[in-house]
């Protein structure tokens, strides 16, 4: 019974975060089609992923080890990424230049309160306090988008939906890359 519940909520779980990835299709001009072609996509993708991990687990045992340095090269490549897409995603809306600045700045510190809060909570064991605390500032760490797309952005956008919906595709996108390269930089191998 335990099994068919896990498996019950690992499949709600996968397919909440897929109709989240898709929601990108609002930003479309036209969303009726926008969110289909973006299901289809991110369908394609984590299948690609899935099919890619299993293999991998499959032929461990005759897979030689890749190189660590190859690893962390990506990794900080990844991290680049991460802290420069801000500036792409919103280069289509004429930023100044203090502006894209301050956001490299912000995506920064965004970046290390993440992973410091992950480790606190990852290391608090049976303390739920300490995991309350780490939840908290993630929580918090979360409204800076928002806060960012009412009080900034909103000025370069049509639609307050629109600045609010880019901050957090752009959020979405960093807090991936810089998870990846994180975790590609810290392995130990």
């Amino acid at each position: 019974m335990k099994k068919i519940l896990k498996t019950v909520v690992t499949v709600i779980g996968w397919l909440v975060l897929l109709f989240a990835f898709s929601a990108i299709g609002f930003a479309t001009d036209n969303p009726k089609l926008g969110v289909p072609l973006y299901i289809l996509f991110f369908l394609l993708v984590f299948g690609g992923v899935y099919y890619y991990v299993m293999r991998q687990r499959h032929s461990s045992d005759n897979v030689s080890k890749t190189n660590p340095l190859f690893s962390k090269i990506l990794g900080v490549i990844s991290l680049l990424g991460a802290l420069l897409m801000p500036y792409f995603i919103f280069a289509e809306i004429n930023l100044p230049i203090m502006a894209s600045i301050v956001m490299l700045l912000v995506t920064a510190v965004m970046i290390v309160i993440g992973l410091f809060s992950i480790r606190f909570i990852n290391r608090a064991g049976d303390q739920i306090l300490k995991k309350l605390i780490g939840y908290l500032v993630l929580i918090a760490l979360a409204s800076v988008p928002a806060i960012a797309a009412i009080s900034y952005f909103l000025r370069y956008f049509n639609r307050a939906y629109d600045a609010l919906g880019t901050t957090y595709w752009c959020t979405v996108v960093v807090a991936i890359l810089s998870w990846w390269g994180l975790s590609l930089v810290g392995k130990k191998k």
